[in-house]
């Protein structure tokens, strides 16, 4: 089963663009610095891919995501303590299993709301509705070191990934699902470094623009004990090698009282 879903891309291949990053709150919204473009695509469902058994030599799938379950004894992801002292012990053991890395960092948790009342009452962004994958190949490195401190050097020499673990936090999810663009279907020229600029912190992430041999899918009716993973950053080859860009997306069909979408997702540091 498939959908046409407006996606929002660079308009053209730019030098570096700035992307400026949101707040929490009602008025979370991105901008960019360049002319935008919303393309029509075709997002299949990736629950009936044909290959889902398929795995890489980390656990993955080699479009760059994958659906597994991970049921959370978490009841509030806004409370730092319990996210620390629960969820993270559980994720860890969770991507060990799944990559069989031998050392896992966590480093970020973001919770998300579509409904502006939302955001503002529990001061969440929104969703990404916007082209895009969190790293380039410079800035993964920078991560490292910015998370890792003495031990970034020695890791940087062995192979290493920064994994997303998205998780939604309604029953189904009914509207803006997260979309992904298969990484075999993408062309490194697809991909624009650009500067991301937020009110504590400055980086880069990569933008896209669009080309017709694109693969998207999202996963239709997701649930919490579900979580969707997908890679951002993998130090083969230098950084340079694609990742699964990704956006929420509207689906078209959404009924009109569609629960909002909520959302948490963990990014994490796997060491082979």
């Amino acid at each position: 089963m498939s959908l046409q879903a407006q996606v929002e891309f660079l308009a053209e291949r730019v030098e570096r663009p700035i992307y400026y990053a949101s707040s929490a709150g009602r008025n979370a919204a991105h901008h960019i610095d360049q002319p935008m473009e919303m393309v029509t695509v075709e997002v299949n469902d990736a629950r009936l891919r044909s290959d889902n058994a398929q795995c890489d030599e980390f656990g993955m799938h080699p479009s760059g995501f994958k659906l597994l379950e991970l049921p959370t004894r978490v009841r509030n992801f806004l409370d730092q303590d319990e996210v620390r002292s629960v969820y993270e012990i559980e994720i860890e053991a969770f991507l060990k299993s799944l990559t069989g890395c031998y050392r896992v960092h966590i480093f970020d948790h973001t919770v998300r709301a579509s409904d502006a009342g939302l955001r503002e009452q529990k001061q969440v962004r929104e969703p990404a509705q916007l082209v895009h994958n969190d790293y380039t190949s410079h800035s993964g490195l920078v991560c490292l070191r910015e998370n890792l401190g003495a031990d970034a050097e020695k890791l940087a020499h062995g192979r290493f990934q920064i994994v997303n673990v998205w998780r939604p936090l309604v029953d189904p999810v009914e509207d803006y699902p997260l979309a992904l663009c298969d990484a075999r279907s993408l062309d490194p020229s697809d991909l624009i470094d650009s500067e991301r600029r937020a009110p504590n912190h400055t980086g880069e992430i990569q933008l896209a623009v669009y080309a017709a041999d694109q693969r998207w899918y999202y996963y239709s009716a997701m649930r919490p004990p579900e979580v969707l993973v997908f890679k951002t950053f993998d130090s083969i080859d230098g950084g340079v090698h694609p990742c699964s860009i990704h956006s929420a997306i509207h689906l078209p069909g959404a009924p009109v009282d569609a629960k909002p979408r909520e959302s948490v997702e963990t990014r994490a540091f796997v060491f082979y």
